[in-house]
């Protein structure tokens, strides 16, 4: 062997790509043909010649010999599976559920966190929360963002949903209107037209007066709506709330930030206005340490009042643009993340026991084979095909999940961008999925793998040692199940207490049995003061004579569905308030239609609507920053320098918005005779079911003038179910993950039970034969059983209190759950495996005796 050339000691090396079984039929007379074919080729470029066509001979013959042995591994795996259907099927389903869970929620991860935004190095771009630079002036704004020592640029946006001419019938439309380098700081640029001048933001209320202001960029979508996607476009007029615009530009395909925006126009800048946001660019060579430690200098120079207040969501923050557009989302979404991961886990976990299992069962035949010359690496690898076939199957099936997972994160939380799809057709979410499904295929394989050594000393009489070693092992496997559904468990607990306290508030108001209808007055013909209460009385009129209506009335402002305006520090005979109160102007009514409660005083008369008298109603908490609430009554209420109000009654605090640091502050009501100054929504209580009432309330409301969109015809109970929508799909998530996990838990505790059973038939007869009785061999069982969910759950009770803590940090209302919370969670998971261990051991009360010993 010394003495062989190098080139036959390289084909030898060669030679070992083909599988072993082809190696020993096959090697001897290739190598032979080798040494031939090698002498006869005579020359440099006969050698060459003859290299060439070996190495593709090699090419062509080792990848089709493999693959004629991984397909012999295959059709074998599949016979497996047809003698046991039912395990190749639970295994299947629940690797797919975990598979395909995990696989839908990392499409929502990726398009919120990981995939970049459209824009120019998006890396660079930050959003400012709850800060607004100076902007009393359109210069002031512009010499703020030119002299900043940290940010390249910054540009100011604000939006607004309004009425869109151009229509057959009225419509709504959201828009914004922005600084003039609105879009150069995001770095896009209008397929179609130009963006906006350098001097086309102008100092005024409102939209701004006509003039340079009065041009329009619309969006991809809204140009092929109204103009079929005709370049002639450009420079034609288009309406919001009545106001003339040009088409000056066309922005591109999916570009609709902020807020699904369909239209931009230049911004008009004015004092006091506080409804701006505002985005930035960091200069080049400033890091996001150094921009945030900049921007904390600047707010306490320009805003000290906001850096000290008690709520952290109302401090001034700089983000990155993408995580502020994720937002809240984020953290459900990470949430969500780990309760699949742990689903996963557990179903691997579960499958893995499965495997060794049958790995064990196979113990006889995996020896013959190894006696009959299979090498170790040749039995590792029929088991692992059998893990990646397994794995293979359960991602596709999978697939299917994940498709439904992301079509219902769409549903309950759209992406803050239109080119933020969720999409399991994306490169990085197939990637993932191709990696979990690899993972898993390797993570099932070792253990089975690992005794395959043991295995091949079944006929040496160590077997009774290796049985006992597998045991050990699958019941790791459960307790380690029990452990993690008992994280998922605690999850769901702290998420179902923090939901239900949500939806026990006491709101203020009764949602049963009222129907919404939204409208706006901009741009019609009643937009005039003078016509907006004839309208409402004439739409209310209507309304209260159709059947079934008890009340209807109009407000402003919808709880829950919108922030009142803040009137500022409103006071009481002069003392000013400690905190901003909300102003709502509404009509007559409108407390006993909402079923809001007057707890001293009354509410407004038709006659001080109509009048605009200087009454109004305060809610509880305003009247008890003064002393007791009933004292109220007959007071001013304060406005500045205005001519106060008289305070007429003390109404319970009605819950206008659902972050708890600002719901329920201060409220004050106010009769409006325009009501109609923003966008109005009637409210109507009704007999019955609110939405039988729909079509016709919305339909007496559009006879009165066509021309005035009507949107938003909802019930009340419909709108509270759209506002928690978020937070109960995250419940519910986490419930049917910890339900699906509790059920394998418990599938895997009754598996391995019935397979001790099966292992121990001839030990449990000669028990009985020896005087035991089915029942005692049953509570031994038993015992062993709940020793398995004891070693798990001591852990778990660990884990649950850290798995609260973590929620309490990302969720509203979460906290860790307690000790005694813990034992009824063990012992709920230990009367549920009780009877899943029971039900397992029913094949010893029907044990044969007589034919167990005659084995014997």
């Amino acid at each position: 062997m010394r003495d062989d050339p190098l080139s036959l000691k390289v084909y030898r090396w060669v030679l070992r790509l083909y599988p072993a079984g082809f190696r020993e039929n096959y090697a001897r007379p290739m190598e032979t043909e080798f040494r031939d074919e090698l002498s006869e080729s005579s020359g440099v470029w006969g050698s060459v010649a003859f290299w060439i066509r070996l190495l593709a001979d090699l090419a062509i013959s080792i990848p089709v010999q493999r693959s004629r042995e991984i397909s012999q591994d295959f059709k074998y795996t599949l016979r497996l599976w047809a003698s046991r259907p039912w395990h190749a099927g639970f295994a299947i389903a629940a690797l797919a559920i975990g598979i395909g869970a995990n696989t839908g929620v990392f499409s929502v991860v990726n398009a919120l966190l990981v995939r970049s935004l459209p824009f120019h190095e998006p890396d660079h771009l930050a959003l400012l929360h709850q800060f607004i630079p100076p902007h009393d002036s359109a210069k002031e704004f512009h010499d703020w963002r030119q002299q900043s020592a940290y940010l390249a640029d910054a540009a100011l946006f604000e939006e607004n949903d309004v009425n869109l001419g151009g229509m057959r019938v009225g419509s709504r439309a959201h828009v914004a209107q922005t600084s003039s380098n609105f879009f150069s700081v995001l770095g896009t640029q209008p397929v179609l037209g130009t963006g906006f001048a350098a001097a086309a933001d102008v100092d005024g209320t409102g939209w701004g007066l006509p003039g340079r202001n009065a041009v329009a960029v619309i969006g991809y979508g809204l140009w092929q709506q109204l103009f079929g996607g005709d370049p002639k476009g450009l420079g034609a007029t288009i309406r919001i709330d009545g106001i003339p615009l040009t088409v000056v530009g066309v922005a591109p395909p999916g570009f609709d930030y902020p807020g699904k925006a369909v239209l931009w126009k230049p911004a008009a800048f004015s004092p006091g206005n506080n409804g701006w946001g505002t985005i930035a660019r960091l200069k080049p060579g400033v890091s996001w340490v150094q921009a945030r430690a900049a921007f904390a200098v600047e707010v306490g120079r320009l805003s000290p009042k906001l850096q000290q207040t008690d709520y952290s969501n109302l401090r001034p923050s700089m983000t990155s643009l993408q995580d502020g557009l994720a937002g809240p989302v984020k953290n459900a979404s990470l949430m969500l993340m780990g309760a699949v991961v742990l689903v996963l886990l557990i179903a691997c976990t579960n499958v893995a026991n499965l495997l060794i299992a049958r790995t064990a069962d196979r113990a006889a035949e995996l020896s013959i084979r190894s006696a009959l010359g299979a090498s170790r690496a040749r039995l590792v690898r029929q088991l692992l095909t059998d893990c990646l076939l397994l794995s293979f199957v359960a991602t596709l099936a999978g697939l299917a999940i994940a498709y439904w997972t992301t079509s219902l994160a769409v549903k309950i939380e759209p992406p803050p961008l239109g080119a933020q799809s969720y999409s399991i057709l994306d490169g990085r979410v197939l990637a993932f999925t191709l990696m979990v499904s690899l993972i898993v295929a390797l993570a099932l394989s070792v253990l089975p793998s690992l005794y395959v050594d043991r295995i091949q000393a079944f006929a040496s009489g160590r077997s009774s040692r290796t049985t006992r070693g597998s045991r050990l092992v699958r019941q790791g496997l459960v307790a380690a199940q029990v452990m993690l559904t008992m994280i998922l468990l605690a999850a769901s607990v702290c998420l179902g207490r923090a939901f239900l306290h949500l939806m026990r508030i006491d709101r203020g108001y009764d949602v049963k049995g009222v129907v919404t209808v939204g409208v706006s007055l901009d741009g019609t013909t009643h937009q005039m003061n003078k016509r907006q209460l004839p309208y409402f009385e004439e739409a209310l009129d209507r309304i209260r004579r159709l059947p079934g209506v008890r009340t209807a009335s109009a407000t402003e402002f919808l709880p829950l569905y919108a922030s009142a305006f803040v009137g500022g520090p409103f006071g009481l005979d002069g003392h000013p308030a400690k905190r901003n109160s909300a102003m709502v102007p509404i009509l007559s009514g409108y407390f006993q239609t909402m079923g809001g409660r007057i707890l001293y005083g009354r509410e407004f008369t038709e006659a001080e609507v109509r009048s605009g008298a200087k009454v109004a109603v305060v809610n509880e908490r305003f009247a008890a920053g003064f002393g007791a609430p009933q004292d109220a009554v007959d007071h001013q209420l304060t406005i500045g320098s205005e001519t106060p109000w008289k305070i007429v009654g003390v109404v319970k605090g009605m819950e206008y918005e659902t972050d708890p640091t600002t719901a329920n502050g201060n409220q004050v009501f106010i009769p409006s005779a325009t009501p109609g100054s923003f966008s109005s929504t009637f409210v109507a209580r009704v007999d019955g079911r609110a939405e039988d009432h729909l079509a016709a309330i919305r339909d007496a409301i559009q006879s009165v003038d066509p021309q005035v969109p009507v949107f938003s015809v909802k019930t009340m109970e419909q709108r509270l179910d759209e506002v928690f929508a978020n937070p109960k799909f995250y419940r519910t998530a986490v419930w049917t993950f910890a339900g699906f996990a509790l059920l394998l838990a418990v599938i895997g505790i009754y598996g391995i039970v019935s397979y001790a059973v099966v292992q121990r038939t001839q030990e449990m007869g000669i028990r009985i034969a020896l005087g035991r009785t089915p029942f005692q061999l049953r509570g031994l069982l038993l015992r062993q059983g709940l020793g398995m969910v004891v070693a798990g759950a001591i852990p778990g009770m660990a884990g649950a209190w850290l798995t609260g803590r973590f929620l309490e940090s990302l969720m509203d209302g979460a906290k860790p759950i307690g000790l005694a919370t813990s034992a009824c969670l063990v012992l709920l998971f230990a009367l549920v495996a009780s009877a899943s261990i029971w039900s397992a051991t029913r094949r010893i009360a029907r044990l044969d005796i007589s034919a167990i010993l005659r084995t014997e």
